[in-house]
């Protein structure tokens, strides 16, 4: 799977991270972790940050919707998926709700999040191309 720049992995505990570092690398997807929302702040804010975050709900600074704020306000065109330890289906509409992309809960399955990094960089994609023909039609 073709993802640049990497992904991001926001999360303060390190074994369920690195679970799904390991499964991303055999998916041949480039990584970068962050253990707090002030460590994201600094990687999502220099060039060629992830466009795509994989965020815990429980963070040492902060929780999932801190990280989706915190994506918001470094790019608009990012894609937040919520990782929590174990399915809930009242935290899976609230993230939704609340503009993260998607959720995922483990055990993390390659083919379950195969399509969801290939959904999420699809509709990246999709937004970009939407925001230059809006930018073409303005000018």
């Amino acid at each position: 799977m073709s993802i640049q720049p990497p992904v991001l992995l926001l999360y303060s505990d390190p074994e369920p991270a690195l679970k799904l570092e390991a499964l991303l690398e055999n998916l041949s997807v480039p990584t970068v972790r962050a253990s707090s929302c002030q460590e994201a702040r600094t990687l999502l804010g220099r060039p060629g940050t992830p466009r795509i975050v994989f965020a815990d709900t429980t963070l040492r600074d902060g929780t999932w919707r801190d990280a989706l704020r915190l994506a918001g306000e470094t790019s608009p065109s990012r894609a937040v998926i919520v990782v929590n330890r174990w399915d809930d289906v009242h935290l899976y509409l609230a993230a939704l709700e609340e503009g993260a992309f998607d959720f995922v809960a483990p055990p993390f399955l390659a083919s379950d999040v195969s399509w969801v990094l290939r959904s999420a960089q699809l509709h990246l994609e999709e937004r970009t191309r939407s925001w230059v023909k809006a930018a073409a039609m303005a000018a």
